[in-house]
């Protein structure tokens, strides 16, 4: 990036799910995000903060404090500046205090201005090899909670024949072992997984031990996100590996995990951990200590699902990432082109300079709310 940030502009996106997002305890119907752009003298850089939907659990940054922290802490640290390494990125955004997802959307705005500028792919950047930029990164299937067990298999049958490469199931207290046995009964021996969402205890030992007959990929997050002693005594107790999702916060939190024997995997998000440097921070430590990783999602609109998409070509990533087509989730999307699967199960590494997407204008001003401009003439 060889010109100052001119311009950052914010657009609040509004778009339908393809079907209510399900959790534990509640569901969604819209999702809101905000895009992000930085604008130098050589080019669009494009990011998105978008707050982990409520009913997927751990709702606690909303998307009005994000929009305050981008408009009133990040644009004004940000404007004037230039980056010639991601390392420059990292010491501007270390200085920000705001919500992670607020500096994950400033922050991937910036990778992508310079990769755009330095004419290298995000993944390239982040540090995978001109062999892992010409693999593919899987998709795995996630799917929410059911009213019914009938349902449930509709739903993973409806996706299914687009080739993912694993299911991901949700469980909560007293609608678990039901749930694996008959996904296990109807799909056979598909690598599969549980999200328990941090809803149980260690009082629950039997029902993990039920569990760990059904030879799953992973457990993630089977315990509260602060208790660590607990998913390591349960980790203790199990073949199945778990795997840390909402305890995967920081290098702090992952590196006591791992003194503790709390996990053997662990999910990066983007929007969680505050931007792409943070999460290749978590990602490098977890490969120094033999622990595997795959990539998360809130889930993100395109631009956001995107930059994981870089993140997951990485190659401790071993596992089927949450990321998927625009058309899983969504009704419709904002980025240019829309995310699809290249092959069944399996999405492309752009290997155009940045990001390798656009938005569409068209879209984003379809779904806007509001915007918000700043440069370095105004403030807003």
């Amino acid at each position: 990036m060889s010109g100052p940030v001119e311009r950052m502009t914010l657009t609040h996106l509004q778009i339908p799910f393809k079907e209510s997002c399900r959790g534990v305890g509640d569901e969604a119907a819209i999702k809101d995000a905000i895009l992000v752009t930085v604008e130098t003298s050589d080019g669009l850089g494009l990011g998105e903060c978008a707050p982990i939907t409520a009913a997927l659990g751990e709702a606690s940054e909303t998307l009005e404090e994000c929009w305050a922290d981008l408009a009133d802490r990040i644009a004004p640290s940000l404007l004037g500046r230039s980056f010639t390494t991601v390392e420059e990125i990292h010491d501007l955004t270390a200085t920000w205090t705001a919500n992670s997802s607020a500096i994950a959307g400033a922050e991937t705005a910036c990778w992508d201005a310079l990769g755009q500028s330095r004419h290298a792919p995000l993944a390239e950047m982040l540090g995978a090899s001109r062999d892992q930029l010409g693999l593919k990164v899987e998709s795995g299937l996630a799917v929410g909670l059911y009213p019914t067990v009938v349902e449930l298999l509709k739903a993973i049958e409806t996706h299914l024949a687009e080739g993912y490469r694993r299911i991901k199931i949700e469980i909560e207290p007293g609608r678990d072992v039901e749930l694996v046995h008959a996904v296990r009964q109807h799909f056979g021996d598909i690598p599969l997984m549980v999200d328990a969402r941090g809803a149980y205890t260690i009082a629950d030992l039997d029902t993990f031990r039920e569990l760990d007959l059904f030879d799953l990929l992973m457990i993630e997050q089977p315990m509260a996100a602060d208790d660590l002693a607990g998913s390591a005594a349960l980790q203790a107790e199990l073949v199945t590996p778990l795997c840390l999702d909402e305890s995967a916060r920081s290098l702090d939190m992952i590196s006591e995990a791992m003194r503790l024997g709390a996990c053997r995997i662990v999910s990066l998000k983007i929007q969680r951990v505050g931007g792409l440097g943070p999460a290749l921070a978590m990602h490098d430590l977890c490969h120094q200590h033999g622990v595997a990783c795959w990539v998360g999602t809130t889930p993100e609109l395109g631009i956001g699902q995107a930059h994981g998409i870089h993140l997951a070509a990485l190659g401790n990533c071993r596992y089927p990432t949450d990321l998927g087509p625009s058309a899983r989730w969504f009704v419709d999307d904002y980025a240019a082109p829309h995310l699809e699967l290249a092959a069944p199960g399996i999405l492309s590494v752009p290997s155009r300079p940045g990001l390798g997407y656009q938005m569409d204008h068209a879209k984003v001003r379809r779904y806007q709310v509001r915007q918000s401009e700043f440069t370095t003439r105004t403030t807003g």
